[in-house]
């Protein structure tokens, strides 16, 4: 009968068509666990996505993916399904059996904790992907997220890159600049600027290309956002960087086909 629900429950979120307002997903480290935060204006009521992990570095469990939920929370009994589809990829489900959502419209909110294994004592960086998602709000109803994103951690410390907290808030710019096709835009956060941080690309006629990012972020160094602009002509484009208490920066960039 599980079985049966699980499936129902996988076919409303990878099929519903309609979209809603726009949730975020991204990812915090903490020693050798990887924090989910999920943040959205709709309540979600299930979400799904792939991880994708260099497998010579880093290994994950299925049972090392788990949800963050208290036992004294109701939610205690969310149901987490993780599948190590091959060496590299994981794919992870989460819904509550008797209909709870796992996160209240307006919330933000750690969720998923996926703890990792250092293969063969590495000792270095590791980037991890997280692809394919789907965000389900109430009947099914698919809630708009990114595509993608990627998180690019510290296996040699067990501390990510961006535990260190600047005193300001400071954009690095882009790198390389000018590009071709894909440029990295780096900044840090200080803690007056800690919360919901958007990265938008603008073309210089000021309409908006694409967002890389739009959801929470933590105070910390070594943010980096890679931007892809295959699809759009040469030119100057502008990332611009908005985080709470007004702050706003842009950064000049040059693509050259």
């Amino acid at each position: 009968m599980k079985k049966v629900i699980l499936m129902s429950v996988v076919a409303s979120m990878a099929f519903a068509s309609q979209l809603t307002t726009n949730a975020s997903i991204n990812l915090e480290q903490t020693n050798n666990q990887l924090h989910m935060v999920l943040d959205s204006d709709q309540s979600i009521y299930g979400v799904q996505f792939d991880v994708r992990y260099d497998a010579n570095k880093i290994s994950l469990t299925e049972e090392n993916i788990n949800h963050m939920f208290s036992t004294s929370d109701s939610r205690a009994n969310m149901s987490i399904y993780s599948k190590i589809k091959e060496p590299g990829m994981a794919r992870v489900i989460m819904f509550d059996l008797g209909g709870n959502a796992l996160l209240s419209a307006g919330d933000v909110e750690k969720i998923i904790s996926i703890a990792y294994n250092v293969v063969d004592n590495f000792n270095g960086s590791f980037s991890i992907e997280i692809e394919n998602i789907v965000a389900a709000g109430e009947h099914g109803v698919q809630v708009s997220t990114p595509e993608s994103f990627s998180f690019h951690g510290d296996a040699s410390s067990g501390n990510s890159s961006l535990t260190d907290v600047p005193n300001q808030t400071d954009i690095k710019g882009n790198y390389p600049n000018p590009f071709n096709p894909t440029t990295e835009i780096k900044f840090e956060l200080s803690d007056d600027n800690v919360g919901l941080v958007n990265v938008s690309v603008f073309d210089i006629q000021g309409r908006k290309v694409e967002v890389l990012h739009n959801g929470w972020l933590d105070a910390g160094t070594g943010y980096e956002f890679t931007w892809n602009a295959s699809a759009v002509a040469s030119g100057k484009y502008f990332a611009v960087i908005s985080a709470p208490n007004g702050f706003t920066d842009t950064v000049n960039m040059t693509l050259i086909k």
